[in-house]
């Protein structure tokens, strides 16, 4: 926006900027600062566009909250602006003052409006179940990581893309549990769950004879499933724990039954 000098970074940001290498965060960074100065940047790397929504998301919010400040200093601009010799209670009362009900009702009603605008779309578009099984399985539990999700699954949404986003990420799970393979960050996942046909690998897995328990230290045999896999499994003790370490952050919960 014209004459606009400045814009607000948010501490949180850093979250994302963590996940990436540093030519990542500055491709990131340079897509930032072209955006800002209004100069409309495109780009065809995949990363920094996922990576940018939630950040232009606020800095969209930002520019709202600016454009409102402005035409209420235009407002008291065409009221006159404050009398060159002000009375003593002009002094000591704010300028061109607001009725305070008005003031309230005005940032209220803006703020109720955009909250209720997101739990619509929230509501409609992203099964909450299925958003709920996406963030726990990928530990994105705190409230600005959901956010974040959300925004990410309702941005598939508007392409049309959000059923088989469902459709491949229940695949996916089901396919890593199945494999014993190490799960993605969250990030790594948002970028390439349509890489692979997860679906089609299920059925692959299925297929495949089952394999002979190697166990050449006669350790004891653990029988456990998981939290997203009801199917129980057996692995010598040592490997058990090895599944259990390297799955520790993607949101397994392992179960040793009986």
């Amino acid at each position: 926006m014209e004459n606009k000098k400045s814009f607000v970074a948010y501490c949180d940001w850093q979250e994302t900027f963590e996940e990436l290498s540093d030519e990542e965060a500055g491709k990131l960074v340079k897509h930032l600062f072209n955006y800002v100065n209004d100069k409309n940047p495109e780009t065809s790397d995949k990363l920094t566009k996922m990576c940018f929504i939630p950040i232009k998301q606020s800095l969209k919010r930002d520019l709202k909250k600016y454009e409102i400040y402005i035409k209420k200093q235009s407002v008291n601009g065409k009221k006159g602006g404050r009398p060159k010799n002000p009375t003593l209670t002009q002094i000591t009362q704010p300028f061109i003052k607001e009725p305070k009900q008005a003031d309230s009702v005005s940032v209220s009603v803006s703020d109720s409006v955009s909250d209720s605008v997101n739990e619509i779309t929230h509501t409609n578009n992203v099964n909450k179940e299925f958003l709920k099984i996406v963030c726990d399985f990928f530990s994105q539990t705190t409230e600005h990581l959901e956010r974040k999700v959300w925004g990410f699954m309702n941005s598939l949404n508007n392409k049309g893309k959000l059923k088989e986003f469902e459709k491949q990420t229940k695949a996916y799970i089901k396919y890593k549990e199945l494999s014993e393979e190490k799960i993605h960050s969250w990030l790594g996942f948002e970028n390439e769950w349509n890489s692979s046909d997860w679906s089609d690998k299920i059925t692959k897995i299925n297929k495949t004879p089952e394999k002979a328990i190697l166990n050449p230290f006669n350790e004891e045999i653990v029988k456990y499933n998981s939290n997203v896999n009801p199917t129980a499994f057996k692995l010598p003790k040592s490997q058990f724990l090895k599944l259990q370490e390297d799955n520790k952050s993607g949101g397994y919960k392992y179960k040793i039954l009986a």
